[in-house]
């Protein structure tokens, strides 16, 4: 999954939150189709932006009529009209229509955006299937996404000139293609826009609906940006689209908050009616077991000043030193202060760490570690001699990285092996006793005792929801959508701050939650759908049972459910049209004083 989503899910909105409260509902008619359409020029606008069916040009023969006009005149024999005559006759006909429209709408309905969401031609940047998608909105995204590889490159994550025009920089794409970044932020862009769209426009189709809590939220984001209109003495969509993006108006924030929220809770629904077939889960691990399959090892590196002739030389024999004394852990960390010493020293003079010692113990904590047999973190070399069947255990040895002008040592702490601890995933519906705060002050903080009744009361909610859901259509999502309703566990709804829905908790190692709650959900005798109350400190947690595996599996999982949502998003097809996307967003070079001023 994408930036459009942290691991398959959509992104936190960036716009400033605050009050009021508004009836929000999906646009219906206007904003589906063109409000006129003038076919020649919708049909020479618009193109496929990939593999997209290319048919205009058989639609004049799937339209020709099925019999020939035929004109009569007195004393003389039938004559049949050439087609190249009907076709001049239909051509002045849509003439005709194309010059009333532009007569009743005038030439801006057809070529001019705008920031109020009006969907007229000139206003729409591309389609997503049957959605289009206004310059604003386009230009919201871009805007996004251009800003925020601009601002990593700054940071030295990316390797951008912020300086020069990105249409004459090069980088590559996922699929390993060397594309313009002036290309890929627009790539990007109609990525992101695809996503959402796709999931909002599914959401339309299927029903779905905004919360009163997501309703709330848009009114006090809308609010908010009226209030820093105003404090900029600027109209509201002046404001926005100086912040936001050209054309892009307060109507464009309201649509897209109403379209990723919507999108979002569709999304939410798709993951749960669509789970993947677990042979196809288990074809998928066995295609990628090199993935799953890791080892242990600990580390140390030593670097050396590639410009140094003999810097290299001596690099290398002093790691071969160092690795021929490491028999253990023990025995390679007390070698820190001395093989990791210019690091120490810049770290120390960086002033990350106190003194020598201090950054020693630091190193020290994080030298041990595993790595996947598909993982190039470390030298090919380097991998290759871990996962060798003839190194063993407690052997070591030494590498070289001349990329990153360094000397690798590596101890073998483990054997090669495919992860297979237990995990679990599970929902819950958590009703607690009482008052949910606990009692504080400011020396301790103790948790509030609850009385039988509380508790009693708690047994009864829980049971009285169970049967709600028991009289229901009995699925993950009524259940899921019941967690939303009534889950105090902010934790694993979207009342809280983590991302998750529905009281999901996946993938869940042993040892994480508490006694009550883990038992019931490892039962070998669980079987998918199967629910019930326990209870525990916090309270009873009404149970959905999702799976018990182990984490290699839960992983291809994971991956499988991230393909099938790609092939899913790519069926709804992009066509651009031509003429609007020439007034979109492209991102400009800075000047130096741009570039000094967004450092600091």
């Amino acid at each position: 999954m994408s930036e459009k989503t942290k691991n398959g899910e959509f992104e936190e909105n960036e716009l400033e939150k605050s009050n009021s409260s508004k009836e929000v509902t999906f646009e219906e008619n206007d904003n589906w189709e063109f409000q006129a359409r003038a076919l020649t020029l919708e049909n020479d606008d618009f193109e496929a932006d990939t593999d997209y069916e290319k048919v205009q040009s058989e639609k004049e023969e799937k339209n020709e009529p099925e019999k020939k006009p035929v004109v009569k005149a007195k004393e003389k024999s039938p004559k049949k009209l050439s087609k190249n005559t009907i076709k001049f006759i239909i051509t002045g006909i849509i003439c005709a229509i194309v010059a009333a429209l532009l007569i009743v709408f005038g030439v801006n309905y057809y070529t001019q955006p705008n920031t109020n969401e009006k969907m007229n031609p000139g206003n729409v940047a591309l389609r997503v299937d049957k959605t289009p998608v206004s310059i604003g909105m386009y230009n919201y995204y871009y805007n996004a996404v251009s800003n925020n590889y601009i601002s990593y490159a700054q940071q030295g994550y990316y390797d951008i000139d912020t300086s020069v025009d990105y249409s004459k920089q090069k980088t590559t794409d996922a699929d390993g293609n060397e594309i313009t970044w002036a290309q890929m932020f627009e790539n990007e862009t109609i990525d992101r826009v695809q996503y959402i769209t796709a999931y909002y426009q599914e959401a339309v189709k299927h029903g779905v609906t905004l919360t009163d809590t997501q309703k709330e939220e848009i009114e006090k984001n809308i609010k908010s940006i009226k209030d820093a209109a105003s404090e900029a003495d600027l109209s509201v969509d002046e404001y926005v689209s100086s912040t936001y993006g050209e054309y892009c108006g307060v109507a464009t924030i309201r649509k897209l908050l109403e379209q990723s929220y919507a999108a979002n809770n569709y999304y939410r629904q798709y993951l749960i009616e669509n789970k993947v077939d677990e042979k196809a889960v288990e074809a998928y691990f066995e295609e990628h077991k090199d993935d799953y399959t890791e080892v242990d090892f600990a580390y140390l590196f030593v670097t050396y000043d590639s410009s140094d002739a003999n810097a290299k030389a001596e690099a290398e024999k002093n790691a071969k030193k160092y690795a021929s004394q490491i028999k253990n852990v023990n025995d390679l960390k007390k070698l820190i202060p001395t093989a990791c010493k210019d690091i120490v020293d810049q770290y120390v003079s960086a002033g990350y760490y106190a003194d020598a010692d201090a950054c020693a113990e630091a190193i020290a904590s994080s030298v041990e570690t595993s790595i996947t047999k598909s993982d190039n973190s470390f030298t090919e070399a380097g991998s290759a001699w871990l996962f060798d069947s003839n190194t063993k255990k407690g052997d070591c040895s030494a590498f070289l990285d001349e990329t990153n002008s360094m000397y690798f040592i590596l101890l073998k702490t483990g054997e090669p092996s495919v992860a297979d601890d237990e995990v679990y995933s599970v929902r819950h519906i958590l009703i607690m006793p009482g008052d949910e705060e606990e009692e504080s002050s400011e020396a301790q903080t103790t948790k509030k005792e609850h009385t039988k009744e509380e508790w009693a009361e708690a047994e009864k909610k829980a049971n009285t929801i169970l049967e709600e859901y028991k009289k229901g259509k009995k699925t993950e999502y009524e259940f899921a959508l019941l967690a939303e309703k009534y889950s105090e566990d902010t934790g694993s709804t979207s009342k809280g701050s983590n991302g998750m829905y529905g009281g999901l908790y996946e993938g869940v190692p042993l040892g994480q939650m508490v006694k009550e709650f883990e038992s019931w959900s490892t039962d070998k005798s669980r079987k998918y759908g199967d629910t019930d109350i326990v209870k525990s400190d916090h309270g009873y947690h009404i149970m959905f049972f999702v799976e018990d595996t182990n984490s290699s599996l839960f992983k291809s999982e994971q991956a499988v459910v991230a393909e099938k949502e790609q092939e899913y998003i790519k069926s709804f097809k992009v066509k651009k049209n031509r003429r609007s996307m020439k007034k979109t967003m492209v991102a400009k070079p800075q000047s130096a004083e741009e570039t000094t001023e967004a450092a600091n």
